[in-house]
């Protein structure tokens, strides 16, 4: 190992700094789905990005910066950059190529992401059955019912994802434990942090 880095050129190297920690979580993640327990995203503080109001709104089921689009970035752009240089591309189309190659990735996750959230919805999961059990924040909500982010919880012995706003004075963060107080619609939650009394909240079903 020690001398194939010795062996890489200094833009080699550079990319190699993102694609080898990457390849790691990469590899961490998919033994974890593996053995069943990698469906949660692996918490990284604030990694996520909340995207509720850019392009790509969350609240469509597309969220695109998330752990693993993110991981998928920087290995695949970061592998594809060691290979261009190694093969004599200049550091221009190598940066470029290898840019456009982890958004591909980042994309490819997303919308992987967003066809199993269709898959989901499209079961005989009942969401209100959620109303008094524990999620976690996957991207963070904000605070007084200012915006969207999103919460995963175990519902019906599915893993399921579901967009969430919160009525609390504070944003939720990343990786939080919150209780679902209310269900909106047929995919999106009222959370509260999980030490909030729950009150009576009508159900709008």
């Amino acid at each position: 190992m020690t001398e194939w880095w010795e062996s890489l050129s200094t833009l080699q190297r550079v990319f190699g700094f993102f694609a080898l920690p990457a390849t790691l979580v990469l590899i961490i993640q998919s033994v974890l789905v593996l053995f069943g327990i990698g469906h949660h995203e692996v918490d990284f503080g604030h990694a996520h990005v909340d995207v509720a109001h850019d392009h790509m709104d969350a609240s469509d089921g597309f969220a695109l910066f998330s752990v693993r689009g993110l991981v998928a970035f920087f290995s695949v752009g970061g592998w594809t950059g060691i290979v261009l240089d190694g093969v004599g591309a200049s550091p221009v189309i190598t940066i470029l190529l290898s840019l456009a190659a982890g958004t591909a990735a980042l994309y490819a996750v997303a919308l992987l992401f967003r066809m199993a959230a269709k898959l989901q919805s499209s079961g005989n999961i009942e969401l209100k059955n959620a109303v008094g059990k524990n999620a976690k924040v996957y991207i963070p909500i904000p605070a007084k019912e200012k915006g969207t982010g999103k919460v995963t919880l175990i519902l019906q012995e599915r893993f399921v994802e579901c967009d969430a706003f919160t009525r609390a004075s504070r944003g939720l963060k990343t990786g939080e434990l919150v209780r679902v107080v209310a269900v909106v619609d047929e995919n999106t939650l009222i959370v509260e942090p999980e030490n909030v009394k729950i009150e009576q909240v009508k159900l709008e079903v």
